[in-house]
């Protein structure tokens, strides 16, 4: 079509058909302009142009250059969501339970209204201490972030073995690739020589294995705050939950809202 134009024009007919009996040599140039028009024409329409039913479709002669990226800076990585998981493995005191029955809030649920990002685990069981769990957890998949180790109430009361066998579990914990965190021994009523002993004994261990000590011993402690002379009341409980938060929140900032 565009050929065809070209062909009918007025431009055409003037140098091909007004202007014969000039020159020749005034002639040669115009006609090899637009005949090279006219191939152009025909080039571009190779394939088929549209219009007059043709049905052919359209190829452009040129190719537009692509838009330029109107923002130079390189594209961030998107970030992978932070791992927040905690693994409870303690007593009763961990639990959150005495003769009384459990607390309204126990540990686990404290956890989880003060750090609502962390998934928790609980695996606490009263009366249990190290020598007797040892040999389930080691077989255990430990599959959270941090694991935290409560034990020492029943081992020091009852003058067990306490300081191997946490060991082991710490071990156990770092094989997998999880941080450990000991609390060390909450306080009780009457403070028998046992219980800074065995609060002793935890502290070291977690200096030699390079595990998190929460340090239980330092929250603020009153009698008057216990449910009986070893279990904590819910006031003494959430402190101990707040002391072990702020060792959570020293390893892991991007787990604090």
């Amino acid at each position: 079509m565009l050929l065809d134009l070209i062909l009918s024009s007025r431009l055409f007919n003037w140098f091909f058909g007004t202007m014969h009996g000039r020159d020749e040599r005034e002639d040669v140039a115009p006609a090899r302009v637009l005949s090279a028009l006219a191939l152009a024409a025909v080039a571009g329409c190779s394939g088929g142009c549209g219009g007059g039913g043709g049905g052919g479709s359209s190829a452009p002669i040129a190719m537009l250059p692509a838009p330029s990226n109107p923002d130079p800076r390189p594209e961030q990585p998107i970030k992978p969501p932070p791992v927040c998981t905690v693994w409870l493995e303690g007593d009763s005191i961990l639990h959150g339970s005495s003769l009384a029955g459990r607390l309204a809030e126990p540990p686990a649920a404290a956890i989880k209204r003060m750090r609502p990002m962390y998934t928790v685990t609980d695996r606490s069981v009263p009366g249990n201490y190290v020598n007797l769990r040892i040999p389930g957890f080691l077989a255990e998949p430990l599959d959270a972030r941090f694991v935290v180790l409560q034990f020492g109430i029943n081992d020091g009361g009852q003058g067990f073995d306490y300081r191997e066998p946490l060991r082991a579990m710490v071990q156990r914990v770092k094989a997998l690739g999880k941080t450990p965190i000991i609390t060390g021994l909450s306080r009780v009523r009457g403070a028998p020589l046992w219980r800074d002993a065995y609060d002793a004994l935890a502290r070291h261990v977690a200096q030699e294995e390079g595990a998190l000590f929460a340090d239980w011993g330092t929250a603020a402690f009153d009698p008057a705050d216990m449910a009986d002379d070893v279990h904590p009341g819910q006031s003494y409980s959430t402190r101990l939950i707040e002391q072990l938060v702020r060792a959570l929140d020293r390893a892991a900032p991007e787990c604090v809202p």
